[in-house]
């Protein structure tokens, strides 16, 4: 790839993220409070350790509710405190959830007419800390240069690493459930222990599985992890791979899928990195605040002031059955990428009842709020910033760090 960061030129910060779930806390804003009326009640938690799917499971077992009768605005990553709005039947028994929660505060619970979803999530609001710097107020300087250019020419809408899996098998699962091959997705999910799965119990039933001893494998599979669980109890009965991979539970299919859409949606970023501000003939351009619409760049210099004042973005392919591509420099580009792939979704007939439609997705994302500060008695730099629905804070941290890139 031509370069790793749009900033490649500016150094920097360095220093460690995560090392307490407080150095990464996210907060949803609405597009609107709730109206305090409805049949719906929206609860505010502030939740620690939990993703979105596990902490809806939980109210649901909490209230005796099937998840899918429970709604949300966002999906929040496990690794971090946020504070997330969740929505339930008004007639459940919600001033009982909180006693019945762990790893998580209610915060506020109020009525509403309908449901929550992700159209009515307005943004994220971020505050980040970076720590392990041996001169905080240098960071500083760095984070703030390269801030100042990311205001002004976007940030890469990279999907970040929480969107591949906690072994980064999601992309390569995806593809081969394309591919229709079965067995390898099937060894792909329940085998090939990685340093990412932090769960020893989870590395002990892998390594079991990848010796044959299906057995033992579904003895020592951890309980939280319900989709390997499934999968296994099937080949132990007897199923073959193709039939036990059918029986994977449509989200968590749709996931591997989406998964591979997203890399090779940050592979065509990737490729365009130094441009992803500057419109090319050929270009499909996203018009801001007209959701799928594209227009079509046939003169870059008067779509150059557009681009400019965010007003459009040029967009890269969601590959799918219905997803248009790109012509000129922008086409090839995009073109060789799912060629090189050698599982052009395009081309390939979905798996069964999961029909993959595509879409197209801006190249950059415009972030908001942006500030930071140097913490020295602790070594430490805080950031704050606020982002789009479905953009990912990782983007932002590798430009600002240096310390990792996001998977292509």
């Amino acid at each position: 790839m031509p370069s790793a960061y749009l900033t490649d030129s500016l150094p920097g910060t360095g220093g460690a993220l995560r090392e307490r779930l407080e150095d990464f806390v996210v907060a949803e804003e609405l597009v609107r409070p709730p109206r305090g009326r409805g049949a719906h009640r929206w609860i505010l938690v502030e939740k620690r350790g939990i993703s979105t799917p596990e902490f809806l499971r939980r109210i649901g077992a909490a209230l005796g509710l099937p998840t899918a009768r429970l709604g949300a605005a966002g999906q929040k990553d496990a690794r971090a405190v946020a504070r997330q709005w969740v929505s339930a039947p008004g007639s459940a028994a919600i001033e009982t959830l909180a006693a019945r929660l762990s790893d998580a505060t209610v915060l506020e619970i109020a009525r509403d007419e309908e449901p929550l979803a992700p159209r009515l999530l307005a943004r994220n609001r971020f505050a980040i800390v970076v720590r392990g710097l041996a001169d905080p107020a240098e960071a500083a300087r760095r984070a703030q240069a390269v801030l100042d250019v990311l205001a002004a020419r976007g940030v890469p809408s990279f999907y970040g690493p929480q969107r591949f899996g906690l072994r980064g098998e999601s992309a390569e699962v995806g593809r081969l459930l394309l591919l229709g091959r079965a067995e390898e997705a099937l060894a792909l999910i329940l085998g090939r222990p990685g340093p990412g799965e932090d769960d020893p119990r989870a590395r002990a039933f892998r390594e079991a599985f990848e010796r044959g001893e299906l057995a033992e494998a579904l003895r020592l599979v951890p309980g939280a992890l319900r989709v390997e669980r499934r999968l296994l109890e099937r080949l132990a009965a007897g199923a073959t791979a193709a039939t036990a991979i059918a029986a994977l539970p449509r989200p968590q299919a749709r996931f591997y899928l989406t998964a591979y859409q997203s890399l090779l949606f940050n592979r065509v970023l990737a490729a365009r990195l130094p441009a992803i501000d500057v419109p090319w003939a050929g270009d499909l351009l996203a018009e801001e605040g007209k959701g799928e619409r594209w227009t079509a760049c046939r003169d870059p210099e008067a779509d150059r002031a557009r681009v400019r004042a965010f007003a459009a973005s040029p967009t890269g392919p969601l590959a799918g059955t219905r997803a248009p591509l790109a012509a000129g420099e922008a086409g090839r580009i995009e073109r060789e990428v799912l060629a090189a792939s050698g599982a052009d979704p395009r081309a390939l007939p979905d798996p069964p009842g999961l029909p993959l439609h595509g879409t197209r997705k801006s190249l950059r994302f415009r972030a908001a709020d942006l500030r930071v500060r140097a913490d020295p008695a602790n070594g430490a730099l805080e950031l704050g910033f606020a982002l789009p629905p479905g953009c990912f804070a990782t983007a932002l941290l590798a430009e600002v760090t240096k310390g990792f890139a996001p998977p292509r």
